[in-house]
C-alpha cells in the first residue's frame, strides 16, 4: 500500500506539472497575440483546457500569472531557475577549452536573448515593477554568467591582472540584453552578426594572451 501511495502522489505531482505547463503555454501564446490587457484569465483556460479556479488556484492573479510566465520563457522549457539543469549547464562547467567554452555560452546566452526581447517588447509596459523579482532574476543571470568566468577562472584562462569580479563586470555590461536589443532590433544587425561579435569581444576582453 505503501508504494502504492508514493506511486500515486508522484502521479499527481507529475500531473500538476503538466497542467502548469499548459496554462502557462497557453498565457504565453495569447498574451503575445492579444497584449496582457486584451487577455483574461478566462482565455487562459479555456486554451489550456482547465476551469477557471484552477489558473486562479495557482497563480492567485494575473498578474502573477504575467511574472511567471516572464520567468519561463528565459529557457523555454522550464522556470529560470532550473537552469543549471540544462544539459548545456553541465557543458558549460565540464568545458575544457576557453574558447569553446565562450562559444557555447554565447550560444546558448543568445538563443535566450532571441526568445526574451520579443516578449519584453510585447509585454514590458505591464510587466509587474516588483523589484524583489528583478532582483532574484539578476541573481540567476549572475549565477549563469559567473558559471562561465569561474570555469575560465579554473582553467587559468583569465587575462594577466583579471579578477574574476572584475571579469563578471564585464560580462554583465557587454552582454546586456539592452545591447543585444539595440544592435539586432534597433541597428539591423542579424543574430549571426551579434554572436560573431560579442564572441570577439569576450575573447579581447577575458582571455589571456597565451589561450590557443
Amino acid at each position: 500500500m505503501a508504494v502504492k501511495s508514493r506511486s500515486g502522489r508522484k502521479g499527481r505531482r507529475e500531473q500538476a506539472i503538466r497542467t502548469r505547463d499548459r496554462m502557462l503555454d497557453a498565457a504565453i501564446a495569447l498574451f503575445m497575440e492579444q497584449g496582457y490587457d486584451d487577455t483574461t484569465i478566462q482565455q487562459v483556460a479555456a486554451a489550456a483546457g482547465v476551469a477557471v479556479q484552477t489558473v486562479y488556484f495557482t497563480f492567485g492573479n494575473k498578474a502573477r500569472l504575467l511574472s511567471e510566465v516572464q520567468d519561463r520563457v528565459i529557457l523555454g522549457n522550464a522556470p529560470s531557475e532550473r537552469w543549471a539543469e540544462q544539459p548545456w549547464a553541465a557543458e558549460l562547467r565540464s568545458e575544457t577549452d576557453p574558447r569553446k567554452l565562450l562559444d557555447l555560452f554565447v550560444e546558448v546566452d543568445s538563443q535566450i536573448k532571441r526568445r526574451v526581447s520579443p516578449f519584453i517588447a510585447r509585454l514590458g509596459a505591464a510587466l509587474p515593477n516588483d523589484t524583489s523579482q528583478a532582483a532574484g532574476r539578476d541573481a540567476r543571470r549572475d549565477l549563469f554568467y559567473g558559471t562561465v568566468i569561474d570555469r575560465l577562472h579554473q582553467l587559468g584562462a583569465l587575462r594577466s591582472g583579471l579578477s574574476p569580479g572584475r571579469a563578471l563586470d564585464i560580462l554583465r555590461v557587454v552582454d546586456s540584453l539592452e545591447a543585444y536589443v539595440e544592435l539586432t532590433e534597433r541597428r539591423g544587425w542579424s543574430g549571426e552578426e551579434w554572436r560573431a561579435w560579442l564572441g570577439r569581444v569576450l575573447q579581447a576582453e577575458l582571455l589571456g594572451a597565451t589561450v590557443s
